[in-house]
């Protein structure tokens, strides 16, 4: 079965060469959309046209800042394709580290990102997902997302983020469930930090929510 891969970004030189490089062991179809491409209207909408240009009715979702791992790769080019779409863990790479807990491990950043798309559809504004027509499967290699570099790509993405965000949650309870139930504190810094930080993050939240509606 032949796959495409789509890409969305604002700025195609912000495209990690290593992305490229990984979508071209896989897929003679890349696709990149900018926002000079298609007008941004919200996540969701962005991947569904960049889905409707792909040349295959399969797509791999990959963003400019992921990399396929060798183990993916081998697995993508072995599937049998009995699904209509595939849930991939996301190995995520936080100011330098692999994070394997705080609510950021690879079992908790699973989702889907290849689909049939004359079955599925990308929905939500922000945080965005994949609906399918049926259960999907699930591959076993990751995905490997170098995600923010610094604290300040971080906050940039948080009040990008919060502006968007429809659902607020308690900021104290997400602290505790990522650091304690998650095993955050086995993360080290790096562990308090995003916790402390995603915190924040829904501070923010329930600031602009309050901000908006008075």
């Amino acid at each position: 079965m032949k796959v495409s891969v789509a890409i969305i970004t604002r700025d195609k030189n912000k495209i990690l060469p290593q992305c490229l490089d990984s979508a071209r062991q896989v897929s003679g179809d890349v696709v990149i959309v900018t926002n000079a491409d298609h007008k941004f209207i919200n996540y969701a909408d962005q991947k569904n046209y960049a889905a409707s240009k792909c040349k295959y009715d399969w797509v791999l979702s990959l963003d400019s800042d992921e990399e396929l791992s060798p183990e993916l790769i081998f697995e993508l080019k072995s599937l049998d394709f009995r699904f209509s779409a595939y849930k991939i863990p996301r190995l995520n790479i936080v100011f330098g580290k692999a994070i394997l807990h705080s609510n950021w491990e690879p079992s908790a950043d699973t989702h889907i990102w290849l689909f049939d798309k004359t079955k599925c559809r990308w929905v939500g504004e922000v945080h965005e997902e994949i609906v399918a027509d049926g259960p999907p499967g699930q591959l076993l290699s990751r995905k490997i997302h170098h995600s923010y570099r610094t604290v300040e790509e971080f906050m940039d993405k948080m009040n990008e983020y919060t502006s968007l965000e429809t659902k607020a949650k308690n900021p104290l309870f997400d602290f505790l469930r990522r650091y304690i139930w998650h095993l955050g504190f086995l993360d080290g810094w790096h562990g308090l930090f995003l916790s402390y930080l995603m915190m924040i993050y829904h501070i923010t939240v329930w600031v602009k929510k309050k901000s908006s509606s008075s």
